[in-house]
């Protein structure tokens, strides 16, 4: 009788370290796919970043690019005004030259 209970505290062991090790196993496995997951979310992220990045930058380029289209008309705007302006007063200052040219020499 005490072999029997010896061969079955002995298969008992064989049993537990069978399910130990199967256990390791399993958690190195579980380990491993974590890892793997990890690194393609890790990755997707990075690409969705750069992607989200890119995007960005390139609104902020053309809200720029506008903004300077903008700012540039405006500045040619100004410039016509003041050219107009200037052509204007030049009119206005060479008649009143001539008035004056024409009134000094009538009034000889």
């Amino acid at each position: 009788m005490s072999e029997t209970i010896l061969n079955q505290i002995i298969e008992a062991e064989q049993e537990a370290a069978q399910i130990e090790e199967n256990s390791k196993k399993e958690a190195r496995e579980l380990i491993a796919k974590a890892r793997q997951d990890a690194a393609a979310i890790l990755e997707t992220s990075r690409a969705e970043s750069e992607a989200l990045r890119s995007e960005i930058l390139k609104r902020a380029r053309q809200d720029l690019e506008a903004e300077m289209k903008a700012r540039e008309e405006a500045v040619e705007e100004t410039a016509l005004q003041l050219s107009r302006s200037a052509e204007e007063k030049l009119d206005a200052a060479i008649q009143f030259i001539l008035g004056r040219i024409v009134d000094l020499s009538g009034s000889r």
